[in-house]
């Protein structure tokens, strides 16, 4: 029984420590399984790796802001490849910092040339 407190403290403590630390924290708690990267010309986090089913509802991204992505996937080509990021938290320095946590794709060409999906980070 006290095995069972001690880890709901312990979860409870973590998902405190995420939510109040952000993006930082997040990024270095489940950096084996995602990657911090930097976009590096405009992009948007769109509900599939197809525009036609539209973006998730959060700003775009611009050169500078940054995303967090656990894996990559192949979807619809924008003249620039197919491979695409899984996103699952945006970081927007162009509008102060301020930090979103939406779910959805973004085109990998737009952020990094696609360099991630090279070995950084898993295909989904």
């Amino acid at each position: 029984m006290r095995d069972t407190f001690r880890r709901a403290g312990a979860s409870m403590a973590a998902v405190a420590a995420l939510s109040a630390g952000g993006l930082v924290l997040a990024a270095a708690g489940i950096a084996s399984a995602s990657s911090l990267l930097t976009v590096q010309t405009g992009a948007a986090v769109f509900k599939n790796t197809n525009l036609a089913a539209g973006t998730v509802g959060v700003p775009d991204l611009w050169g500078g802001d940054q995303l967090l992505t656990d894996c990559w996937s192949t979807g619809q080509n924008l003249g620039r490849g197919n491979i695409w990021y899984h996103t699952i938290d945006e970081r927007y320095t162009h509008l102060g910092g301020i930090e979103l946590t939406v779910t959805g794709w973004t085109y990998a060409p737009y952020v990094d040339n696609s360099a991630a999906a090279n070995g950084s980070i898993p295909h989904c």
